[in-house]
């Protein structure tokens, strides 16, 4: 059996998501994630196909967000697997997303990835509709331990890389 980057083996289940919208300690790594980058907006999203769908969300409600979030493709394509768009409007890969080019304009993204043993689970990431500079290393160090914790959360072995 040959298991392909974007398999079924490689998604957490619903059920996970489900577990982690209840769940008060990701309520504060997404609260921890607005002070890290000075955002209004943070939201966790779990890997869906090439892209991620919210589970959990603060700064804005799950139900405006569409179904595949802002920047996750992206940030799953990054070397490092973080992102940070100091201008959304501005980058050709992300100026017509629905967040930015109607209700809420946001103009800000930075985020990463949610570590799984083979391939990325999900992505956290913190958002604005004003522009700002880039994440600094400290901010995007910070982001990737809260990404790790959630892993852990979601019971996902170690990070291989």
């Amino acid at each position: 059996m040959t298991l392909h980057f974007f398999s079924d083996a490689f998604r957490v289940g619903r059920d996970a998501g489900r577990a982690l919208a209840e769940d008060a300690a990701v309520d504060g790594v997404l609260a921890e994630v607005c002070a890290i980058l000075r955002t209004p907006i943070a939201i966790l999203a779990l890997r869906q196909g090439t892209g991620a769908r919210a589970v959990c969300a603060t700064g804005i409600a799950l139900a405006a967000l569409p179904p595949s979030i802002l920047g996750a493709a992206e940030t799953f394509a990054m070397l490092e697997g973080v992102l940070s768009v100091p201008d959304l409007r501005a980058d050709p890969r992300l100026r017509a997303h629905p967040l930015v080019a109607a209700s809420p304009h946001l103009r800000h993204y930075t985020g990463t990835i949610v570590p799984g043993a083979l391939a990325p689970l999900g992505v956290l990431c913190g958002m604005d509709v004003q522009p700002r500079g880039p994440a600094s290393f400290r901010q995007r160090a910070q982001l990737r331990r809260l990404a790790g914790m959630v892993a852990e959360r979601i019971g996902a072995p170690p990070h291989l890389g």
